[in-house]
C-alpha cells in the first residue's frame, strides 16, 4: 500500500486537493469517483521523487548532513519569525546553492501549497532525510509546536555532525597512513622489484624464496595497468556496496566485534544515538512505539536495531521499556536501563535520555582517542614491516650476487 496525493474537481468545476492510501492508481479513482469527483491527477509518493529532472540532478548532486542542519535551523528561524512555511520556502529556496535541495525543496513547497502537511511532503524525499527528520516534524504538526520541534531538531543534527566529524578526524590519519602504505608497497612491487630481478635473472643467480614471493606479486600486478584499475575500482565499489547491505552489515559489526576497543567504540556510538534519538523524540511528543521505531532505523547498527524492534513488540503488549531492553545486557549498560527506570517513575524520561547522550558522547572521544593510539603505531608497525620485507627480497640476491663473483 502507498500513499497517493490526487488532485479531482466537483460538480461545481471547484478544484480539490488530497492524499488516499491505496494499492493502485485505480483504487484511488474508484474512491473518487464513488464520492462524485472527477479525478485530474493522481501521482504516488514514489512517482513524485522518481521524476526524470529528480533523477538527473540526483546522479550528480547530493544532499550532505551540513545542508539539512543548515536548512532546519533557518527553517526554525523563519518560523518563530512568524512566516508561513510557504513564505519561508521561498526565502530557503533562494538561498539554496545545492541544486538537488532546491528542486526538493520547490517539489515539498509545491505540495505544501496544494494542501499537503510538511511531514507528508518531505515523505515523497525520504531517503535523502535522516528518519528523525520527518517524525519530529510530524510530531510538531500534530502538537502545534512545529518551531520548538524545528528547533529541536537544528540542536539534535548539530550535535549528531559533531559525533561524525569526532570519528572522521579521528580515523583520518590512520587511514592516510595505510593508503601511504599500500601506496609506496605498490609502487616498489611494479616499478623498482622487476628491474632488479632481471638483473639477477641474467646473472644467473638463484632468488631466495622471498623475493619469488614478490616477484609473482609483482607479475601480476605488472601484466595489465587498465585491469589493476579496473579490480581496485571493482573492489572499492563493491565493498562500498556491501556495506550498505544487511549482510554487510552484519558482517562488518561481527568483525568489529572481536576487535580490541573498536567493539567498545562501536556500542557507545549506538547508545549516543540511540538515547540522543529517543530522547529529542519522545520530547517532540511522538508516541513511545513511533519514537523506538525511529530511534531503531537512526542507530545504523544491525545489532541493535534487531534487539530494539523485538523490545517494541513486549512494549506493546504493556511491558515497560526498561524492562524489555533489559533483556539484552550485552548492548544496554546498567547506567542506562537505572537511568530509564528512574525516567519512567518520575515521567522526565527524553530529559535523562539526553543528558545520558551528552556523558557517553565524552566517553567516544576518550575511546577514539584510546583508538588511534593504538592504530597509530599498529599501522606503522605493518608498513615497516611490509617495506623492510621487500627491502629483504631485493637485497638478499644482491648479496648472493656479491658472493658469486667473489
Amino acid at each position: 500500500m502507498s500513499t497517493y496525493f490526487f488532485e479531482a474537481s466537483n460538480k461545481d468545476n471547484k478544484i480539490t486537493h488530497g492524499e488516499y492510501d491505496a494499492n493502485s492508481p485505480e483504487e484511488v479513482i474508484n474512491y473518487l469517483t464513488k464520492r462524485d469527483l472527477t479525478p485530474l491527477s493522481v501521482k504516488s509518493v514514489n512517482d513524485i521523487s522518481k521524476s526524470k529532472d529528480f533523477l538527473s540532478i540526483q546522479l550528480f548532486s547530493s544532499i550532505s548532513s551540513v545542508d539539512i542542519m543548515f536548512f532546519v535551523r533557518n527553517l526554525s528561524i523563519t518560523v518563530k519569525a512568524g512566516l508561513s512555511i510557504v513564505e519561508a520556502f521561498e526565502i530557503l529556496i533562494k538561498d539554496t546553492k545545492n541544486k538537488l535541495m532546491k528542486k526538493i525543496l520547490e517539489g515539498v513547497q509545491g505540495m505544501v501549497q496544494n494542501g499537503q502537511p510538511l511531514s507528508t511532503s518531505f515523505s515523497a524525499y525520504k531517503d535523502s532525510f535522516p528518519p528523525i527528520f520527518i517524525g519530529m516534524i510530524k510530531a510538531g504538526e500534530v502538537s502545534g509546536q512545529l518551531d520548538k520541534n524545528l528547533s529541536e531538531l537544528a540542536k539534535y543534527l548539530s550535535k549528531e555532525y559533531a559525533l561524525r566529524s569526532k570519528i572522521k578526524g579521528a580515523l583520518t590519519y590512520p587511514i592516510i597512513l595505510l593508503v601511504a602504505a599500500t601506496v609506496v608497497v605498490s609502487l616498489m612491487l611494479m616499478f623498482v622489484l622487476p628491474k632488479l630481478t632481471a638483473s639477477f635473472a641474467a646473472s644467473g643467480v638463484a632468488l631466495p624464496l622471498i623475493t619469488k614471493i614478490f616477484l609473482v606479486v609483482s607479475n601480476i600486478l605488472t601484466w595489465n595497468y587498465i585491469v589493476d584499475v579496473v579490480v581496485v575500482a571493482g573492489i572499492i565499489f563493491f565493498f562500498s556496496y556491501f556495506r550498505t547491505t544487511r549482510i554487510g552489515k552484519k558482517l562488518f559489526f561481527a568483525v568489529a566485534s572481536h576487535l580490541p576497543v573498536a567493539d567498545n567504540l562501536i556500542k557507545k556510538i549506538a547508545l549516543v544515538r540511540f538515547a540522543r534519538t529517543l530522547g529529542n523524540l519522545l520530547g517532540s511528543g511522538l508516541s513511545v512505539i513511533d519514537s523506538l521505531s525511529i530511534a531503531s532505523q537512526s542507530i545504523n547498527n544491525q545489532e541493535f536495531t534487531e534487539a530494539i524492534d523485538k523490545a517494541i513488540e513486549d512494549i506493546k503488549t504493556g511491558v515497560p521499556i526498561s524492562e524489555s531492553l533489559n533483556k539484552y545486557p550485552k548492548l544496554f549498560p546498567n547506567l542506562l536501563m537505572s537511568l530509564i527506570v528512574v525516567g519512567e517513575r518520575t515521567g522526565s524520561l527524553q530529559e535523562i535520555l539526553i543528558t545520558f547522550a551528552d556523558f557517553y558522547d565524552e566517553e567516544v572521544d576518550n575511546t577514539l582517542k584510546e583508538l588511534t593510539s593504538i592504530l597509530e603505531p599498529a599501522l606503522l608497525l605493518i608498513m615497516g614491516l611490509m617495506i623492510g620485507a621487500i627491502a629483504v627480497s631485493i637485497i638478499l640476491p644482491i648479496y648472493q650476487l656479491i658472493g658469486h663473483f667473489v
